[in-house]
């Protein structure tokens, strides 16, 4: 990774310069999926797992979680097995009418390089559009219906 930093001083000469900065980053916790996209239907209950696994240690504790904004973005913290290191994030959600839900959950970790943890949920609930007859030609079989 290449990083430019723009650096401004009270140096008359050199009021500001750019810093270089270069090097390898090396994951600590790989979240996947690092971003929840739940689409689907008003009335539909939408979830997916989320899972957090620690790279470069056996063991990660995550103390606490919290949501932001939105109380139809629910979030369940599921402990690792015995023996096992990854944690999991049940996300689920629920509308009974269109909308559009944004929220972020943060997860608190016991590691000191990457205390906090973000998860960014959309969720989507779209009224499904009736097709027309002239449609079911073009999404279907490429045949046109009879009696049209």
């Amino acid at each position: 990774m290449i990083k430019n930093i723009l650096v401004k001083t009270d140096d008359p000469e050199n009021k500001k310069f750019y810093l270089k900065i270069t090097g390898k980053i090396k994951e600590i916790i790989k979240i996947s999926p690092s971003t929840v996209n739940l689409i689907g239907a008003p009335g539909q209950a939408l979830s997916e797992v989320v899972t957090i696994e620690p790279i470069q240690v056996d063991e990660l504790k995550i103390l606490g979680m919290k949501l932001r904004y939105n109380k139809q973005i629910k979030a369940e913290l599921i402990k690792p097995g015995q023996g096992e290191k990854n944690w999991q994030v049940r996300v689920s959600c629920y509308s009974d009418h269109p909308a559009d839900i944004y929220d972020f959950i943060t997860l608190t970790t016991d590691n000191p390089n990457k205390s906090h943890l973000r998860i960014r949920v959309y969720a989507i609930f779209e009224k499904a559009e009736p097709m027309e007859k002239s449609d079911l030609w073009i999404h279907g079989k490429n045949e046109q219906p009879q009696g049209i």
